[in-house]
């Protein structure tokens, strides 16, 4: 499947950087914005009782409330604020290093949830240079669309239902063109927030090999 092909549904959801260029590290924060059909109340549980996480985003564990910790695939955290059914903000903890996750659900007039996934790190200027947002942000692109198909939530705006990223899928014609098609979008916006078009383009490519996605010739 081509990256145009999979327009629909990558581009469902809405994505912005803002990053902050060090010698350190690069700040970066990645936001991803959609619209789901459930209200925010039906979708609260998805996110937090991890009998609902287990069935599309994997295996989470721990106590999932305000000051508790947990674990998830590839990360910890704790959390810090519980706002239910709207807002949930942990630290997301992973390889010695500690983001800051913020999940905000906002119920729009038609009954559906306006979800914000807000994620802020700090990027090793090397990987940076190498890979980009990407290396990071296609992975919150995979949970989405993974919240997406359990809770049929881009059904009827998409027209057609949501693949579920099972590793079968990802090995995929279908599933390479959707890791492309992201990191196409991530290179997008790491330009429109200041990052230099080629080096964009090398990260592209970089995470989208990284993914396992299709390489430019294949699609």
């Amino acid at each position: 499947m081509t990256a145009s092909a999979a327009d629909p549904l990558v581009d469902a959801v809405r994505r912005t950087l803002d990053i902050v260029p060090g010698e350190d590290a690069f700040g970066v924060t990645s936001t991803l914005s959609t619209n789901l059909a459930p209200a925010p109340v039906r979708l609260w549980p998805l996110l937090t009782d991890p009998a609902q996480l287990v069935q599309w985003y994997g295996p989470v564990t721990g106590d999932l409330r305000e000051g508790g910790s947990f674990r998830a695939p590839a990360a910890s955290g704790r959390v810090l604020e519980v706002e239910a059914p709207h807002a949930l903000h942990l630290t997301w903890e992973y390889e010695g290093r500690q983001d800051d996750l913020l999940l905000r659900l906002d119920p729009v007039d038609d009954g559906s949830t306006s979800l914000e996934l807000v994620h802020t790190t700090a990027m090793d200027p090397g990987v940076f240079a190498q890979f980009g947002p990407g290396a990071l942000a296609v992975g919150w692109d995979l949970a989405l669309l993974g919240l997406a198909a359990f809770s049929r939530g881009w059904e009827d705006m998409c027209g057609r239902p949501v693949p579920l990223p099972t590793p079968q899928w990802l090995a995929s014609d279908e599933g390479r063109g959707f890791l492309r098609a992201w990191s196409i979008r991530w290179a997008a916006a790491s330009t429109a927030a200041g990052t230099d078009p080629d080096q964009a383009r090398r990260g592209e490519i970089a995470t989208t090999a990284a993914y396992g996605g299709a390489s430019p010739a294949a699609v």
